[in-house]
């Protein structure tokens, strides 16, 4: 009993044809026919029960075929395996990712897959959460990375938390506190990111339900712009806490905690269709974020 054997006999099980099983394994079909022959030999039984041009299983055909997976399976897992170790897994893999998942998390990450899998190639769409959804729903990308999207014909798995804070600028009256109210807030000029999407909602429900007004003073839908506004000193902004790391690091800008204010936590997915046919290079792109998730800096 050999690979060989299994891998055609599972062949002819899905496909019901001898002749299919041979084009897609780019065999003769009496090649086909000899693998099979042996392995029926070899395990003292009939695994399929021919009858003019249709091909079916027979009981002892039913029984083996699961085994028959799990073995071929095993088998390509343990070549992924080696594959990995000298990175030799070669493909391509297409991806799309909202603009702060791009912007901010993915380079770090793609450095790291890279390196371990230099010849998987790979294309990264960037767009909006609803825009990621649509195409993981339309099959156009493998993966999606998104914030908060939910749909029943996918499936998610969490990678990395993320928050809105409130960003203020060197000398703001806010920079050395550690702490303020949204009241507070409300009376300095406010740079708002993204309208219409769930975090301004958020932000704009929790002024609302104080009944204070925003002194808002500018709105934009590029986090890049925000932050550049606010280290001119235009004003303070609430922007992902992802998005500032380098600046607070450097003291750019500050992060301060606003009392009374929900927090506003919509974390980082990976997205995929649930009906996905999922291969060597997808797996070892799930694996890898899961390994990673979290551990950015």
């Amino acid at each position: 009993m050999n690979a060989e054997q299994i891998e055609a006999f599972i062949f002819v099980a899905l496909t019901g044809s001898f002749s299919k099983t041979a084009d897609l394994l780019y065999l003769s079909q009496p090649t086909v026919s000899m693998r099979i022959k042996a392995l029926e030999n070899e395990l003292g039984c009939k695994l399929f029960q021919r009858t003019g041009n249709t091909v079916a299983l027979t009981r002892e055909g039913d029984v083996f075929l699961p085994y028959a997976k799990r073995v071929l399976q095993s088998l390509q897992d343990g070549q992924l395996a080696i594959q990995r170790t000298h990175g030799l897994l070669e493909g391509e893999l297409v991806i799309s990712a909202v603009f702060v998942a791009a912007f901010y998390i993915l380079p770090e990450l793609m450095e790291k897959f890279t390196t371990l899998y230099p010849k998987i190639k790979l294309t990264i769409f960037t767009g909006h959460s609803h825009q990621v959804l649509d195409m993981v729903l339309h099959h156009e990308v493998s993966f999606g990375i998104a914030r908060a999207v939910n749909h029943p014909q996918i499936k998610r798995i969490q990678l990395m938390p993320d928050e809105m804070v409130l960003a203020v600028y060197p000398d703001h009256p806010f920079q050395n506190r550690t702490q303020v109210t949204l009241e507070d807030v409300a009376r300095e000029k406010l740079i708002l990111f993204n309208r219409g999407s769930l975090d301004w909602t958020l932000i704009h429900s929790a002024f609302s339900h104080y009944q204070l007004e925003k002194n808002v003073v500018m709105e934009a839908d590029n986090i890049e712009v925000v932050k550049r506004m606010v280290k001119q000193r235009l004003g303070i902004a609430f922007l992902p806490r992802f998005s500032i790391q380098e600046e607070v690091a450097s003291h750019a800008l500050k992060e301060v905690e606003v009392l009374s204010l929900p927090h506003i936590n919509r974390n980082f997915e990976l997205i995929y269709h649930q009906e996905a046919t999922m291969n060597g290079i997808m797996n070892t792109f799930i694996d890898f974020l899961i390994a990673h998730r979290g551990v950015t800096t």
